[in-house]
């Protein structure tokens, strides 16, 4: 039975539009399908909580290159999904394999690529270990622990085989009678509420989905990693007996998959704003690494110019957000360990000398030769705490021959004005040709968030 929603009879529309255009032309057929695997991939890990930045996925599954910090398994585990990616393209296309319990299992199989150990709570609330073995249903029971504190068990792992087998029952009677967008969101909230795996369920449950979509020649739905609670709020408001709330939710992503295949059929360019401006940063980051760069001033103050726009400008406003939880917040800038005043002044000035100047915050330096500049948030007096606590936030650029490095780090103040130890919160060496992406600058950024609200969360 399809349910009467009030996206499906745009969604209908949409479709007819789409198979009245005819076939894709192959050129505009091929960047619509690189946009939706580059999307769906970065989204649907990025929702688990791989690490891999938008460019950095890019790089990785068109160029198979990596850059930047970035952990091996995060790298291992977006190639895997990759795999099955293109598993259920190969699936769905194929009109004599039907979806079975098996083809479920191997895709649980290639995305956790082996065998593992995992931290796991037993049912006293104690901590423990289980073995995840890829491609089995899950052996011990499992949860997750709501927003609220509350506890949401799933089945049992004795429940799991015969849910299993009546979900893809109901799913081969469904697809006759329920509309094929339905059918997938409805699958997926159905396997998502069995949990049938130790790992990967949420992974398998979107890959499941789009081979359903796929199958009845609808394009893949993406659910975007940074709308992640809306789409959590969906489900949970289906587990409390709105099961609409997440067929529409799924209904929505759609229609924008399919609108953007439609501007492909139509010989429209598929890309996004954002989508070109990482295409830019990553064609940056691919051709402007050919040779060695050497520190000048010129190449300094670049870095110091470009650290200072894409990620202090951004690091800075979301600091502002915690002021209200202090008494005073200030922002203080150092050349080479001396503070920058904030009237204008000029240092290293020779008169009578034609020499470039260089701006920096308020200064202008002459062409000279700058070690390290350091942005301080110095957030004083938590209201909160029983004793006075500053916090702060340090950004420090250091310069060296051929390389530059940004350590981002906390520190707590006490009332007796002792300093706790540095906490690095993030740190990198780049060469001078290397520039930050903007999806990197969000990370961290993310990064110091958090280290905020731990802090504030923790000191009383």
């Amino acid at each position: 039975m399809s349910y009467h929603t009030q996206y499906i009879d745009k969604i209908n529309s949409l479709k007819l539009e789409l198979d009245t255009l005819g076939p894709i032309k192959e050129e505009f057929a091929k960047k619509l399908k690189k946009k939706f695997r580059l999307e769906f991939n970065y989204n649907s890990n990025h929702l688990e909580g791989n690490t891999l930045t938008y460019g950095q996925t890019e790089l990785l599954l068109l160029f198979d290159k990596s850059s930047g910090d970035v952990p091996v398994s995060d790298l291992e585990e977006m190639k895997a999904h990759d795999s099955a990616l293109r598993k259920i393209e190969e699936l769905a296309n194929d009109p004599d394999q039907p979806l079975t319990e098996k083809f479920i299992r191997e895709l649980n199989k290639i995305i956790l690529v082996k065998d593992f150990w995992k931290d796991a709570v037993d049912l006293n609330g104690n901590p423990t270990r289980k073995r995840i073995i890829i491609g089995e249903y899950k052996s011990m029971p499992n949860s997750v622990r709501l927003k609220n504190g509350e506890i949401h068990e799933y089945p049992s792992p004795e429940e799991t085989p015969a849910l299993m087998s009546d979900l893809i029952d109901w799913y081969r009677t469904g697809t006759e009678t329920i509309h094929p967008v339905q059918l997938a969101a409805e699958f997926h909230y159905r396997f998502v509420c069995i949990h049938p795996f130790d790992d990967g369920n949420g992974r398998v449950a979107r890959l499941a989905m789009n081979y359903i979509l796929l199958k009845s020649g609808y394009p893949p739905v993406i659910i975007k990693s940074d709308d992640k609670e809306s789409y959590l709020i969906a489900l949970q408001r289906a587990d409390v007996g709105e099961k609409v709330a997440i067929i529409e939710y799924v209904e929505r992503q759609s229609i924008w998959s399919l609108e953007l295949s439609i501007k492909a059929a139509k010989e429209e360019d598929v890309e996004e704003y954002d989508d070109l401006a990482k295409e830019i940063e990553i064609l940056k980051r691919k051709k402007l690494t050919k040779s060695t760069i050497y520190k000048t001033p010129g190449v300094a103050h670049g870095i110091f110019r470009h650290v200072k726009d894409i990620l202090w400008k951004d690091l800075e406003h979301m600091l502002r957000r915690f002021d209200s939880f202090f008494s005073e917040s200030q922002t203080v800038e150092y050349v080479d360990d001396e503070q920058v005043e904030r009237t204008t002044v000029e240092r290293f000035h020779q008169p009578n000398t034609n020499v470039t100047r260089y701006p920096v915050f308020n200064a202008f330096f002459d062409e000279t030769d700058i070690q390290s500049i350091e942005w301080l948030r110095n957030m004083m007096s938590l209201k909160s705490a029983a004793n006075k606590i500053d916090i702060e936030i340090s950004c420090f650029l250091k310069f060296y021959e051929s390389n530059y490095k940004l350590e981002i780090t906390g520190r707590i103040r006490n009332s007796d004005k002792a300093l706790s130890n540095r906490d690095t919160i993030f740190e990198i060496e780049n060469e001078y040709k290397t520039m930050f992406l903007s999806d990197e600058v969000d990370a961290i950024v993310r990064l110091v968030s958090k280290y905020m609200i731990d802090n504030i969360d923790s000191l009383d």
